[in-house]
């Protein structure tokens, strides 16, 4: 089991999945991060017409509201309105409507989950390495303030599980772009060892949150490692030698 003092592991009938404790004090708000699910039930890696049934009748959501963008590693952030249903190359959605449940897949990246409990208002962020050094989570964070009137000092952001610095081995070329792209913290966020380079994303995107003017109370990190966990959560590089790199599904919603 993978709980923690953040986090609360569901197994149901038909899925698994991870709840956050600190955002249960919200009673207008769901969240979870589906997981490996029970009975051998995993979800599809690619197809945006895959079965969600199964985590949407444990989670209490309609299948049909959960809304997946086609996400490429960008730095766009859309908003979800009655308009708009598909979002090629987008990587975060915002949105104040109730009823539906934004969705990001993940096996080793970071999806930020982001509530405006003044406001009313979400955003699901799909931070992998390219999309942190393209700073979507600041992106994130200012289409809420743009769209919604957001704070962001009134903005909870919760880091999900993902790849964390023990195994996100990189070579000198990738760990240049981290070093122009985060100067200011270059030296805390890097583990050298001979000519490879260990990377820490999550706190590249804690220290964007915050620079964006998020609490540093109201950044919370679930503090899971996929890779270490890769028995019980997606992972590719946990899992890099299977057929199939199954994801996660991270999801957020205002209940009607």
């Amino acid at each position: 089991m993978l709980d923690n003092d953040h986090v609360k592991h569901i197994v149901g009938k038909e899925a698994e999945y991870l709840a956050f404790r600190e955002l249960e004090k919200y009673p207008e708000l769901g969240v979870a991060f589906a997981i490996k699910g029970v009975k051998g039930y995993h979800y599809e890696p690619t197809s945006g017409e895959a079965n969600y049934a199964g985590i949407a009748n444990e989670i209490g959501v309609k299948r049909e509201s959960i809304v997946i963008p086609f996400q490429e590693h960008t730095a766009t952030v859309a908003v979800y309105d009655d308009a708009v249903h598909e979002f090629k190359a987008t990587d975060g959605l915002v949105t104040a409507k109730r009823g539906v449940t934004l969705c990001t897949k993940v096996a080793d990246c970071i999806s930020l989950l982001i509530y405006d409990p003044v406001h009313h208002a979400i955003g699901n962020i799909h931070s992998g390495w390219r999309g942190t050094l393209q700073k979507i989570a600041l992106n994130g964070v200012r289409k809420m303030v743009e769209e919604f009137n957001s704070k962001p000092a009134d903005l909870i952001c919760v880091i999900c599980p993902s790849i964390r610095q023990d195994h996100f081995e990189v070579d000198r070329d990738v760990y240049e772009e981290f070093r122009q792209t985060f100067p200011q913290i270059i030296e805390e966020i890097t583990i050298q060892h001979g000519d490879k380079y260990n990377i820490d994303t999550v706190r590249c995107n804690a220290w964007m949150l915050e620079k964006a003017g998020v609490n540093t109370e109201n950044i919370i990190d679930c503090g899971l490692c996929t890779v270490c966990h890769a028995d019980l959560i997606n992972s590719y590089r946990g899992n890099i030698d299977s057929q199939k790199q199954w994801r996660n599904l991270a999801l957020i919603w205002l209940k009607d």
